[in-house]
């Protein structure tokens, strides 16, 4: 149904993509991996025709119909819901009101008409029955209330929410008649209900779908096979099975290749050493005798070790093995190097009351955290969680008491990261909250991934995931002993949320975070739920309890 030939992509000279091929089948459920600038985005893009590669060919189904869901949803501002979902479903809610005015007319039309009017009647009802009909309205309002989507139909799309748009723009791909989908980050601003709808019905598909997602259990539900694209060669390759069978035969490769590396450094270096040993009692034979039969021994051994050479050059020839590639990953070894490490009290609030323009967001809300808490705040879209969280760093006006405990430093990274957005230059922004000379403070950054001129950019031409990497810097710098993080996987490739994961779980402090990864709230360590409802929280004691009352 695709084939993908020896496709190339470069911007400015910058290579993203050589040399990529690859087929999908009819059916197949793909991931598509790769770092953060390896070409995902690009070579969806590519595939969905919105741009073309310089050199190579895509290849589809003459037969075959292609929807794509950017990671951005920005189309259709200028229509209403009903609209844009109308536009994805070929006019069908169009020509359903021509069938209602026509039934009006037909109510007061004189005989003389009503052929005329019969005759339209027929036609229209058709193309209904042809677009799908009374089923495929059940259908739309089913995958909206699947998807949580809580928006009115004649509401402007350009006055949804991001998380609205999201779920929007996911029922048009997946109710149109396409049979292969292209979706780009999907889970991106799903709450937990909406992406266990999503999952599901994904699985159950009988549609082809290429899917690029950093929710490793998402994938593991979702995919059948693993593209992974490598930013170092601009390649491709092809994974059996899903995301956790992709992750170990991986991991097992690296091992393996490294330890051929390993083997083949130590059998240089043993080869080497030999020559040396023979050289040097060579040359201390030559220089302590003067019998001719020694020296003619000792050119012997000089022979033998040049020899010895000569393999050594034929070895490294036939048997060199390159070093495997180093792979940079965050260096977050100094989060929470002060943590607190008793359970006194670290945020204790009353009777929280949030509203915004007359609608009460948080009511009376009461929660109260301990030295060896780590709670994660769930709920749906709109529901409040950063609001809370918002309200515990004193940005939003509330009512009721929010206590924070003796000695403790709160380090926060924000969903929306206005913290470090901006024309400020990324380490301008570092060291206005952090005392350090600019040497110290580059070398600092480089260890969240700044390299060269990164450092001395403005903020604002940082990607999403750059600024996430600031943010992290800027906590980890600061010494804080409370973690409050809003979404902190959101926009950042796998390696980083790995190393976010690994120093999260070895932190021993403190942690109040709002995810809906269920993998990182598994490998951080979370060990209480507490889902917003109506203003209010409800404790949960573990993930796995409250997808029961969702399935439920």
């Amino acid at each position: 149904m695709l084939k993908v030939s020896n496709i190339s992509k470069s911007y400015d000279g910058h290579v993203v993509l050589q040399d990529i091929s690859f087929v999908v089948s009819s059916g197949e459920h793909i991931g598509l991996l790769g770092a953060n600038g390896s070409g995902k985005s690009t070579l969806l893009r590519l595939i969905a025709g919105l741009e073309a590669p310089d050199t190579g060919s895509i290849w589809i189904d003459p037969n075959s119909r292609v929807a794509y869901l950017p990671q951005y949803p920005e189309s259709d501002l200028e229509l209403t819901v009903k609209e844009s979902i109308d536009k994805a479903l070929g006019g069908l809610y169009a020509v359903e009101e021509q069938i209602s005015e026509i039934e009006r007319k037909l109510s007061y039309t004189d005989h003389a008409s009503i052929e005329d009017l019969l005759d339209q009647y027929t036609k229209l009802r058709e193309m209904f029955d042809l677009l799908g009909g009374y089923e495929l309205e059940a259908k739309v309002d089913a995958v909206l209330k699947g998807l949580r989507f809580d928006g009115e139909l004649d509401t402007p799309v350009s006055h949804l929410s991001g998380g609205n748009k999201t779920k929007l723009s996911i029922a048009k791909v997946i109710l149109s008649d396409a049979n292969l989908l292209l979706l780009d980050e999907p889970t991106n601003y799903l709450d937990l209900s909406s992406l266990l709808w999503l999952e599901e019905f994904l699985s159950k598909s009988s549609k082809s779908y290429i899917v690029v997602s950093h929710d490793r259990r998402f994938l593991d539900k979702t995919v059948e096979s693993i593209l992974e694209l490598d930013k170092r060669t601009h390649s491709i390759r092809t994974w059996p099975g899903n995301y956790t069978a992709y992750n170990r035969l991986s991991t097992m490769e690296k091992a393996k290749a490294l330890e051929r590396y390993q083997d083949f450094k130590a059998e240089t270096e043993r080869i080497q050493q030999d020559i040396r040993r023979t050289k040097e009692q060579a040359k201390s034979t030559e220089s302590k005798t003067n019998s001719d039969t020694a020296r003619r021994l000792a050119k012997k051994v000089a022979a033998k070790a040049k020899a010895r050479e000569r393999r050594l050059e034929r070895y490294l020839e036939e048997n060199k093995v390159e070093r495997p590639p180093r792979e940079w990953s965050l260096d977050l070894r100094d989060l929470g190097k002060e943590a607190i490490d008793d359970n006194r009290t670290i945020l204790d609030i009353q009777g929280l009351t949030v509203e915004f323009d007359g609608k009460r967001v948080i009511d009376n809300l009461s929660l109260h955290l301990r030295g060896r808490d780590r709670v994660a705040i769930l709920g749906p879209n709109g529901s409040g969680k950063s609001t809370l969280l918002k309200s515990i760093l004193g940005l939003v006006p509330y009512k009721g008491r929010i206590t924070i405990g003796q000695g403790v430093r709160i380090g926060y990274i924000s969903q929306d990261l206005l913290e470090v957005s901006g024309d400020e230059r990324v380490i301008d922004i570092f060291r206005s909250r952090v005392s350090m000379h600019e040497v110290d403070a580059r070398n600092y950054l480089h260890k969240f991934l700044f390299q060269g001129d990164e450092a001395i950019r403005p903020a604002s031409h940082l990607s999403y995931g750059q600024r996430i990497k600031l943010a992290l810097a800027l906590i980890t710098a600061s010494a804080a002993n409370f973690l409050v993080l809003d979404e902190p996987t959101s926009h950042i490739d796998m390696p980083a949320i790995e190393s976010l994961e690994e120093s999260l779980s070895s932190y021993t402090g403190p942690l109040l975070l709002v995810s809906h990864d269920r993998y990182f709230l598994k490998e951080v360590g979370v060990n209480r739920l507490e889902v917003i409802c109506n203003g209010k929280l409800i404790t949960y004691s573990s993930l796995e309890e409250y997808e029961e009352v969702l399935h439920g």
